[in-house]
């Protein structure tokens, strides 16, 4: 098979299986689906370190050992390192890439000698008329075919892969709680929701920046306020998307009979969660939203914050000297609301 057709099929084949769409993983892929081919200084690969492939091609056959499972377990063993210093998808890409592209030539007319040093060679197909010829015809077909399936592969994982295609069109708790498990770290998640709010029966449809996610539910925002599914908001349906590249972070505050002198960050969202002590609890008014998160409470002289918007607990806590401490969630740049 060509080098190019080699490099899609791998790539399709690692995004449909890793279900990834990460350019460093679709570069390995590429990478190992060309290392087979290392045993004849003719190929891509072989033109590019020649000295290693004119070492391979005068001591073994055309689609020998290069082609083998041993080298597939030798080239997962060499990339063991990508393994322990990043990550097993990344490490998985470099062998399955060359794995996938040994088997993609099972269908060529010469085929390969997969198990490699026994001189048995792996056909698919009995008649030699069926198989693929490099660069005829057929092996035209099964690239456009491919590089389909690769744009589709990665467009699927994108939304993370058939498992989550198949959650999120049915609108399952479980898709939406392991997609903001897997992206929130780095990027905005909404939350897509079909329901009513508790206190009055209302429609709570729409879509909600997700805050939090606590057990098998969300604390969200939209621009009506705070609420908390399965306690404001009551929902049959919800699904969750992943918006925008952003960092999400979390901060512990301490005070220790210290002023709240904090000021918001420009193009930052913050909501601030724990347990103060207050010197003035009488000059503190809260007013409360009984279709919402309760985000703060006054019982004595502490008051207690859960997801409060810093801009919110700024006001509460003008001129108090306060003894706790906060956790501070920061979400940079501001979503959209």
């Amino acid at each position: 098979m060509m080098a190019l057709t080699h490099a899609i099929i791998s790539t399709a084949g690692i995004s449909l299986i890793l279900t990834t769409n990460d350019p460093i993983h679709l570069a390995l892929a590429i990478a190992g689906s060309q290392l087979p081919d290392l045993d004849t200084s003719t190929s891509t690969i072989g033109q590019i370190i020649f000295p290693i492939s004119n070492w391979i091609e005068n001591r073994y056959p055309h689609r020998s050992i290069t082609h083998s499972l041993i080298a597939t377990v030798a080239i997962a063993i060499l990339a063991s390192p990508l393994y322990f210093y990043i990550d097993w998808k990344t490490w998985l890409c470099l062998p399955l890439g060359h794995l996938i592209s040994c088997f993609s030539d099972v269908f060529t007319k010469q085929g390969v000698q997969l198990f490699w040093p026994h001189p048995a060679w792996c056909i698919s197909v009995s008649n030699p008329n069926r198989r693929l010829q490099t660069g005829g015809t057929g092996e035209y077909w099964v690239l456009a075919i491919a590089a389909a399936v690769l744009i589709a592969a990665i467009n699927l994982s994108g939304t993370g892969g058939p498992t989550a295609l198949v959650g999120t069109s049915l609108g399952l708790r479980s898709n939406a709680i392991e997609t903001y498990q897997q992206s929130s770290a780095s990027n905005h998640i909404y939350a897509n929701v079909t329901g009513t709010f508790a206190a009055d029966s209302a429609a709570a449809d729409g879509k909600y920046f997700v805050i939090a996610n606590e057990g098998n539910e969300f604390v969200v925002i939209n621009k009506q306020g705070i609420f908390k599914t399965g306690t404001n908001v009551i929902t049959s349906r919800l699904t969750a998307e992943v918006g925008k590249p952003a960092a999400a972070s979390v901060q512990t505050l301490e005070f220790d009979e210290a002023e709240f002198a904090i000021a918001p960050i420009p193009d930052t969202l913050i909501f601030v969660t724990g347990t103060l002590t207050v010197d003035e609890p009488d000059s503190i008014r809260i007013i409360a939203n009984p279709k919402q998160l309760e985000i703060a409470k006054l019982i004595g002289d502490k008051i207690t914050f859960n997801y409060c918007p810093l801009e919110t607990a700024i006001k509460l806590l003008s001129g108090q000297y306060i003894t706790g401490s906060l956790e501070a969630k920061i979400f940079s740049p501001t979503p959209d609301l």
